[in-house]
């Protein structure tokens, strides 16, 4: 199933030698070849230059985006600051790793607001008027993928595709190690997709493996009509998956119950359940959802667990949430939270 679909990613590329796709190719080859050099004026600027076309090919300076009223060598500080740091070079091994270590993404976020950090800093003004520029976590994670190649694009398409699968929909650690964990299960099919697009001057990195694969699917949703087929098969597969996850999230629970009474560490276990439940209703179209404290701790198994039930539910971090009633102890089985699935929490 998952080269099935990265092929159809792919075969645009094979039928058309110019198509937009290639971009990222150039652009991650180019950074691959020459991170170490990049002092040089010369690669320096020319590094400019591939990173701008391969964002532009990619539509991030489509609308309003800041980049649209800027030259190619806004990007210079960027390869300054962050490329030619050496505390990332670390992510330019990513190429030729058979299993992704989960533990590199925990600190992913030094980086991510690094790269914001070199454009914000740097870009105040826009057709004349001072400003505060906004750089979205799509943008920064299409110039993550295609200079270090170490996470996929969170753009509409990509979430859409994590979303069935029941994966946490923001950039932060926990969805990234969720996706690796997701490469991990499935190396051999992954590694054959590899071993099919690598040549001698190209390598796709374990996560631009991950962004096609998601990616195509979320494309295959939104024009459902020319899918049908392709999309069953992904939805039974995706509904599979997201039943092997549940499992094994209550029996860690249940596990993790019976060592400690005390409980610790349920909490984190019992918001990831929460968020599963609320991932796949997001992947339904459902703008919010009302969960129930007692529902919780009865489908998950739990004794005499509700007060940790009840501080998970209103300490996801990710939805914007409403409580709709909640007893005076503050724990109860009665108690009821509406998230609101379009909204992120603040």
């Amino acid at each position: 199933m998952i080269k099935e679909i990265i092929s159809t990613y792919h075969q645009e590329t094979t039928q058309d030698p110019h198509h937009r796709f290639k971009s990222w190719e150039h652009c991650y080859r180019f950074f691959f070849r020459h991170h170490q050099h990049l002092e040089n004026e010369d690669l320096a600027d020319q590094s400019c230059l591939q990173l701008a076309f391969y964002l532009a090919s990619w539509g991030m300076l489509r609308g309003s985006s800041f980049l649209l009223f800027k030259d190619y060598k806004v990007h210079q500080y960027f390869i300054r600051e962050v490329v030619r740091n050496p505390v990332y070079k670390e992510y330019f091994q990513l190429d030729q790793v058979e299993f992704l270590d989960v533990t590199i993404f925990r600190d992913m976020d030094k980086l991510v607001q690094d790269i914001r950090n070199t454009y914000q800093n740097n870009i105040s003004v826009l057709q004349g008027e001072e400003v505060d520029i906004n750089v979205s976590d799509t943008l920064v994670t299409k110039i993550m993928l295609g200079v270090f190649g170490n996470v996929p694009a969170y753009d509409r398409y990509f979430k859409m595709g994590i979303a069935l699968f029941g994966f946490n929909m923001q950039l932060n650690a926990r969805s990234l190690e969720e996706l690796a964990s997701f490469y991990n299960e499935h190396v051999d099919e992954f590694s054959a997709c590899r071993k099919l697009l690598d040549s001698q001057d190209i390598f796709y990195t374990p996560m631009k493996l991950v962004d096609m694969y998601f990616w195509q699917i979320g494309y295959m949703l939104d024009n459902s009509d020319q899918f049908e087929e392709e999309i069953s098969r992904v939805v039974q597969f995706a509904t599979d998956y997201k039943s092997k996850r549940r499992s094994a999230s209550m029996a860690k629970v249940q596990s993790s119950t019976k060592r400690s009474s005390e409980g610790l560490g349920l909490t984190d276990s019992i918001r990831k359940y929460i968020m599963t439940t609320l991932n796949e209703e997001a992947s339904r179209g459902r703008l919010f959802v009302d969960l129930r404290s007692g529902d919780i701790h009865k489908e998950m198994g739990l004794k005499n667990r509700i007060a940790p039930v009840c501080n998970a539910m209103e300490s996801l971090g990710m939805f914007r949430f409403q409580v709709l009633h909640r007893t005076a102890s503050g724990h109860s089985t009665t108690n009821v939270v509406r998230y609101f699935l379009k909204e992120e929490a603040k």
